[in-house]
């Protein structure tokens, strides 16, 4: 049996826990669920879940290493190099990524980790002066970080609404909403 075979069925018994333990944080807390429950829903046997996991706070704790993996790859991609092109690239990756991942995403933004949710976070805060004036242009640079607190702040809410409220626009019109959003915080 090849290593390909294998490593197929063990992302398919991930992904089938990840689901599982998604759809059960939608309807309890973590603290509530038992690797029993997790893994009947899952359809996977215990052993199998223990060769992966230690808990089910480490399963949880690998999704969420996860999600930041990928949205750092999108930050890295559109904000490494290439800041003047503004933050509508990297808002409509992001926008889509959640909308594709929305339930889990849900889980995570209404878990109250704000260990995970500050990580995103600092994910696309300037690094010198030069990003900040790139990012913020003649907005006052004492008052940066201040601006960057409450643009986040906002993409934050915008995003949870538009999870939550069932996702009724496209991922690229809410993007193209924030990056008005964001242009009239440090316009005005």
């Amino acid at each position: 049996m090849g290593s390909e075979t294998i490593d197929r069925r063990v992302r398919k018994t991930k992904k089938q826990l990840s689901q599982a333990l998604t759809n059960l944080l939608l309807e309890k807390d973590i603290k509530s669920i038992s690797v029993k429950e997790l893994t009947s829903l899952a359809d996977v046997n215990r052993g199998t879940f223990y060769l992966h996991y230690r808990d089910i706070y480490d399963l949880y704790k690998q999704i969420q290493n996860e999600i930041y993996v990928e949205l750092h790859g999108i930050f890295e991609k559109h904000l490494k190099n290439n800041r003047r092109a503004g933050l509508l690239p990297v808002v409509s990756e992001a926008f889509a990524f959640f909308a594709k991942n929305r339930e889990l995403c849900i889980v995570v933004l209404n878990s109250g980790d704000s260990d995970l949710l500050s990580r995103i976070i600092e994910l696309g805060k300037p690094k010198s002066k030069e990003e900040w004036f790139s990012m913020l242009g003649n907005a006052q640079p004492e008052l940066y970080e201040y601006y960057y607190s409450f643009i986040t702040a906002g993409c934050v809410g915008l995003l949870r609404s538009w999870l939550t409220g069932g996702m009724v626009e496209p991922p690229a019109k809410m993007a193209e909403l924030a990056g008005r959003m964001i242009d009239k915080a440090y316009t005005s």
